[in-house]
């Protein structure tokens, strides 16, 4: 076996022990770049089924999402600071760790098309990773951070229209009409399906 392959093994799964550095500007956070990576993943396949792309175009869209984060296995992960001071040699990186493996080409490919943003494959995953980062802002601004808040209204001013797709935007906006319980609580409450658990009148 190439040992190559165990040691890229390795790399994705240091990325779960990896909290990202955004905890500095919000205080407290829940995520790992590998949490955070999975994240993306999910919702780049949505984007792109709503930008009617083919279930194989949003596959290669999740795989984007999972892989965008790899090479801050080898670079460590950046906040908005640090990233206005200091330069990452990212394409090394990625160099690096596919390098004598013989499916790399294809795993740097994947990766070489999202960093280059030309394809609309490339732009889905690329909103996804910013729409993953609301999420993050969002949910902690429910639980009362006010930092989250801040940085939650801000990005409907920075990042929102910037997006690359009009499906993000929704999905964005969708966010400041619910909460981020409405998906249990519109299935399992609003619809009675299984309000018995709430009320005891289920319980023996």
């Amino acid at each position: 076996m190439n040992k190559r392959i165990l040691y890229l093994i390795q790399q994705a799964g240091s990325l779960m022990q990896m909290p990202r550095s955004h905890k500095r500007s919000l205080g407290n956070t829940f995520d790992t770049v590998a949490s955070h990576s999975f994240h993306v993943a999910i919702i780049a396949y949505c984007i792109a089924r709503m930008e009617k792309l083919s279930h194989a175009d949003a596959t290669t869209a999740m795989m984007m999402g999972l892989m965008h984060d790899l090479p801050e296995a080898r670079t460590g992960d950046m906040d908005f600071v640090a990233k206005n001071y200091t330069k990452v040699d990212e394409p090394k990186a990625i160099d690096d760790q596919f390098a004598d493996i013989d499916f790399g080409t294809d795993l740097k490919k994947v990766v070489d098309e999202y960093e280059d943003r030309q394809s609309i494959i490339s732009k889905c995953a690329k909103d996804a990773d910013s729409v993953e980062q609301i999420y993050q802002e969002w949910v902690l601004s429910w639980q009362g951070n006010k930092l989250a808040n801040q940085w939650f209204e801000g990005d409907f001013t920075h990042r929102v229209p910037m997006f690359f797709t009009e499906s993000a935007k929704q999905i964005a906006l969708s966010m400041k009409d619910s909460d981020p319980n409405k998906w249990w609580w519109a299935e399992f409450v609003e619809k009675g399906i299984d309000y018995k658990h709430l009320n005891g009148k289920g319980e023996r």
